[in-house]
């Protein structure tokens, strides 16, 4: 079986150049991230950030912001309730394009310091994940 074309030309990483390094990631200015894995990596951002307020703020929706809000407000919320509104926010990462997931990583890690995302393929970098895709012509 080979695999199609589409899947063929589509980015293998994406590159975020900040104009600080990555720490505690690393020393470097670029972080670079299989596309596979980027909604992973929002995800272990996003659990790690310390200020609810801003966590919740930052999350994808209004109605996932309403939920989270509503849950830290309560002082009665189960780890039930919690593992169901997380099985809620991976079902909506997952559901995410690759330029949804790469501006919520940027929100998710100081916008203000990133200076710029590259999609790569094949080593090649472009400025956005449609031109790493073949054209309809």
């Amino acid at each position: 079986m080979t695999t199609p074309h589409y899947i063929e030309n589509s980015a293998d990483a994406i590159r975020f150049v900040r104009d600080r390094p990555w720490y505690p990631l690393f020393a470097g200015h670029v972080y670079e991230v299989p596309v596979s894995a980027l909604g992973t990596i929002c995800m272990a951002c996003w659990s790690m950030l310390a200020d609810a307020r801003f966590s919740g703020d930052v999350l994808p929706g209004e109605r996932l912001r309403e939920r989270y809000f509503s849950l830290i407000d309560r002082d009665d919320t189960t780890p039930e309730e919690w593992g169901k509104f997380m099985d809620t926010l991976w079902n909506v990462v997952d559901a995410m394009d690759l330029e949804q997931q790469a501006t919520w990583f940027i929100e998710l890690n100081d916008p203000v310091t990133i200076k710029g995302h590259y999609w790569v393929h094949d080593g090649v970098e472009y400025l956005d994940a449609a031109h790493t895709m073949p054209r309809d012509e």
